[in-house]
């Protein structure tokens, strides 16, 4: 299924991976369980919400390379001041949210260089 995503999905499903990053690291940090992140659980959903809604590969990999990077740059960044449930529940959310900003922006971009040759 190859449709563009409306914002306002994008902006559901962002505030969706804030929930869960924020429980899911509330719920690590009062078990005192550091080693077991929540980025990849927010990773599967997202990737079984493009399977199941917009399969479009460019945006795809376009939000993955952008998230990864966004991710790693600001666990690095705001660990040392923020610690470790923080940092990481921050930069998850965040990461995923540009991510599907990105997905969203370049599969229009697509959707619009695919209408406009037909």
């Amino acid at each position: 299924m190859k449709r563009v995503v409306p914002w306002s999905e994008a902006a559901f499903v962002a505030v969706v991976c804030w929930v869960v990053s924020g429980l899911g690291y509330g719920v690590f940090a009062a078990l005192d369980e550091p080693q077991l992140p929540v980025a990849p659980l927010i990773g599967m959903g997202l990737g079984q919400w493009f399977w199941v809604r917009h399969r479009c590969w460019p945006a795809a990999v376009a939000a993955g390379l952008t998230g990864f990077a966004v991710l790693f740059a600001l666990v690095d960044t705001l660990r040392p001041g923020l610690g470790r449930y923080v940092a990481d529940a921050l930069a998850t959310g965040a990461a995923a949210t540009v991510a599907l900003a990105v997905f969203t922006l370049v599969g229009r971009g697509v959707g619009r260089r695919r209408h406009a040759t037909r």
